[in-house]
């Protein structure tokens, strides 16, 4: 699940959605992985970015390691990427 905001809705997020958003955060916290990075305890991913297109990159990137950490766990390397791992 990806929430992007603008400014305007991130404001309205935190204070009249604030119920909604954070019943969105909770349902968000169920997933098994979550990058690094905590809000409200939850363990949920919060970025800011100054672009879509940067917000792109990150998630991009996040979907990568996500697949990677998956594919050594499958092929018995591990849960972890260390130098003497390959």
């Amino acid at each position: 699940m990806i929430e992007r905001k603008n400014l305007s809705d991130l404001v309205c997020s935190f204070t009249t959605e604030r119920n909604v958003f954070f019943r969105r955060l909770r349902q968000m916290a169920d997933y098994h992985h979550c990058l690094p990075a905590v809000l409200a305890g939850l363990r949920i991913p919060f970025i800011c970015t100054e672009s879509h297109e940067m917000g792109e990159e990150i998630l991009a990137s996040y979907l990568y390691q996500l697949h990677l950490y998956h594919w050594l766990e499958e092929n018995g390397f591990g849960p972890t990427l260390t130098d003497d791992s390959l």
